[in-house]
């Protein structure tokens, strides 16, 4: 049954009073996890889930996803503010990790080698999430389409999180992190009427280019605003109307900047200016049902949504030149580039609980269907002596997708067992919008299906302990533009090259096993796991040929079997006293594909430490965070397109401290210092699939801090 806001509030006070009184002990607070459909407890789930709240977000000062997510074992993000941001989990990385924000897929990123180092996946502002949640490894049986390394999910925070027993709340809070020089603004707005609550959030923010350790790269300056309204109206104790509608924008200006590659020669830049513009804007309307008398459900989430991103970039260089007769000629180079994703859907979830063979059955199904629209055009102009020259590319054909996903989802306790299968079945079209060829070859409709299945067992040992052992199974429909793209690298100067579409390319697949121990008893935990992903279709570029006409060596992306990824982490923690606790975690991820060559995403073996302290009003931490060196590498290419060896990594280590203070019950200070000792290092991640020459300016920032005070009306 739902309850009304006002019953709701007063219960969950009431709640929350009675388990004060009734506490004999201290514990740490348990984490419910929400990802695979059926909530569980962090300690009872059958696989490596990672939780990060919106406060503990706000008190570190983190406004990237670089920040939340570099202290996990087995995750990381490359980039920073102003840079684009991409995720790898468990030695996979790009789009083959998927992002999920209030049950919509966010935008895929776009760059070389799925690194999306020319659009990331940073495409929202961190304020309004109430958590965000990290599966570890393929997840397709739940997720469908793209979860065939990992999936990250987001949740909004809703009305009544602020509201609770109140019908007014409102609050304001700043940050201003070193790391980028940046300043952000955030108020929540939250209000009940009746029978409806509405929440308003806004954010806005300043500053630069996430720095490296001698802040020797070129300076980008960057602003940016978010704002979101949702609202909730319970219909009836049984239905509760939901929407929201958010927008995103950041705007980045760098005025320093190299020379293009030109085929006549060597050319200096003289003036350069670059403006990126990156926007979003989605929405949502929906319905949850929680029948006072249920029938063949439970509980029913459903929504259309609708979501459109979209990046511009604009460059403008003035290049000169030298000729042989000692004049100076010049050059103007004026490049436009644009990048649009966009996806419209539809997706109810179900759950319910069922007994049949004398056993309760937890259930979870749904329905998805969604189309999606990809476009990025790169057009540009030269102006010289011989006036103006402009160019129109077409690196990719703009392309529509078609998805229907169906899925269920099955939870048995059976005494000490926890049995959950899972099955999925998808359906991928990718046909061409409007355009019949792209570089020359004709194009086509693809067609791609798959069902995932999953499978974990786990036995609670003794009091407290499980040991479990799970299966996933992972799926990624071909990519539009590994299929649909010719791409032109003819200005490499040793071995021009260009990338020629492919559309044969069959779905990636992967298969996720994991077997591992959970103790939790509320003061101590202790979770260890050793995982092993096995790749089937794997889809990464290789030389197919030579084009004697041109001399440009053709390349086409093509599915590779073989890649294997394996590990093992650890996690652990415990209440010294009601106010002092200790935690650590740390990691290892290692894998070769078929050729015997390492996998360039994979991490060293790496972790941290903590200490922390807390009481009503104060808390502060201590925190070491560390990594080995770093040798398992692949082979690269130089700037020349030579074969070499790719950047290596040392062994680093640094320590964090940060403190917060309630200095009343409305107001709250946060501080914290990173990289305490200010220590010169490179992450492997940062430099993984790079030649070791270009790894120079790829190192951390040193000393910053990060200021934040927040204020509740």
């Amino acid at each position: 049954m739902k309850l009304t806001p006002v019953s709701a509030a007063v219960l969950s006070v009431l709640a929350a009073s009675q388990v004060h009184a009734e506490s004999k002990v201290f514990s740490m607070e348990e984490v419910v996890v929400t990802a695979n459909k059926i909530d569980q407890p962090l300690s009872k789930v059958a696989g490596s889930v990672a939780v990060i709240t919106n406060e503990q977000i706000e008190e570190r000062g983190e406004t990237e996803l670089y920040d939340v997510l570099r202290n996990e074992p087995g995750v990381s993000v490359t980039g920073g503010a102003g840079r684009p941001q991409n995720i790898t989990i468990r030695g996979m990385t790009g789009n083959r990790i998927m992002i999920v924000r209030d049950g919509i897929r966010s935008a895929d990123g776009f760059g070389a080698n799925d690194i999306n180092d020319a659009v990331g996946r940073d495409t929202f502002d961190l304020s309004n999430f109430e958590s965000l949640q990290i599966i570890k490894g393929a997840s397709s049986s739940v997720h469908g389409s793209g979860a065939i390394g990992g999936v990250v999910i987001l949740e909004s925070s809703q009305p009544g999180d602020f509201l609770k027993d109140k019908d007014f709340y409102t609050d304001v809070s700043g940050t201003y992190t070193d790391i980028s020089n940046k300043y952000k603004g955030t108020s929540n707005l939250a209000f009940r009427s009746g029978d409806t609550e509405s929440l308003f959030n806004v954010s806005c923010w300043q500053g630069q280019e996430t720095r490296n350790f001698d802040e020797d790269l070129y300076n980008r300056d960057l602003d940016g605003y978010s704002g979101a309204y949702t609202i909730n109206h319970f219909f009836n104790e049984e239905v509760m109307l939901k929407a929201k509608a958010e927008l995103y924008t950041q705007n980045q200006e760098r005025l320093e900047g190299s020379p293009s590659i030109q085929p006549d020669g060597i050319w200096h830049i003289e003036d350069f200016a670059e403006d990126e513009t990156t926007e979003e804007y989605s929405a949502y309307i929906g319905a949850e049902v929680t029948p006072i008398n249920p029938t063949w459900f439970e509980e029913l989430d459903t929504k259309v949504y609708w979501r459109h991103t979209e990046v511009v970039e604009d460059t403008n260089r003035l290049m000169r030149q030298v000729d042989h007769n000692g004049l100076i000629t010049k050059r103007r180079e004026l490049e436009h580039k644009t990048f649009i994703d966009e996806t419209i859907g539809f997706r109810g979830d179900f759950t319910n609980t069922i007994y049949a063979a004398n056993a309760e059955h937890q259930l979870a199904y749904g329905v998805e269907l969604s189309t999606d629209y990809y476009e990025r055009t790169d057009s540009d102009s030269k102006i010289d002596w011989n006036g103006v020259t402009p160019s129109t590319k077409q690196p990719f054909a703009p392309a529509r997708a078609y998805n229907i996903g169906l899925y269920v989802r099955d939870m048995v306790e059976l005494d000490k067992w926890t049995i959950t299968g899972g099955l999925r079945f998808d359906a991928h079209r990718l046909t061409p919008d409007g355009v019949g060829e792209v570089g020359g070859f004709p194009l086509k409709d693809m067609d791609s299906s798959e069902v995932s299945p999953s499978l974990s067992v786990s036995r609670e040992m003794f009091a407290n302990n499980i040991a479990y052992v799970s299966y996933n199974h992972g799926y990624r429909a071909p990519e539009y533009d590994k299929a649909y793209g010719f791409v032109s690298h003819d200005f490499v100067p040793l071995t021009p090259f260009v990338i020629a579409p492919n559309m044969d390319l069959e779905a990636e697949t992967s298969d996720s096993f994991e077997i591992g121990n959970k103790f939790d008893n509320g003061r101590a935990y202790v979770y260890a796991s050793l995982f092993y992903n096995k790749f089937e279709n794997f889809i990464d570029v290789v030389t197919t040929g030579f084009d004697s006409s041109n001399g440009n060596y053709i390349k086409q992306y093509q599915n590779l079997d073989g890649v294997e990824t394996y590990g093992a982490e650890l996690s652990a923690g415990y209440a010294i006293t009601k106010r002092w606790n200790i935690s650590t975690k740390f990691g290892y991820v290692d894998g070769k594909d078929a050729e015997g060559e390492y996998v360039r995403s994979i991490t060293p073996f790496e972790g941290n430490a903590q200490l922390k302290y807390a009481n009503q009003d104060f808390n502060a931490y201590v925190a070491w965070n560390w990594a080995a060196a770093m040798d398992r590498v692949p082979k690269c290419q130089t700037t020349l397109g030579l074969a070499t060896d790719c950047a290596q990594t040392s062994a680093w280590n640094t320590f964090d401290i940060g403190a917060t203070y309630h200095v009343s019950k409305d107001l709250r200070v946060s501080a914290n210092i990173i990289n305490l000792f200010d220590k010169e290092y490179i992450r492997y991640q940062d430099v993984a699939g790079i030649a070791e020459e270009s790894k120079r300016y790829s190192t951390e920032p040193g000393r910053y801090f990060t200021l934040t005070a927040k204020y509740e009306f």
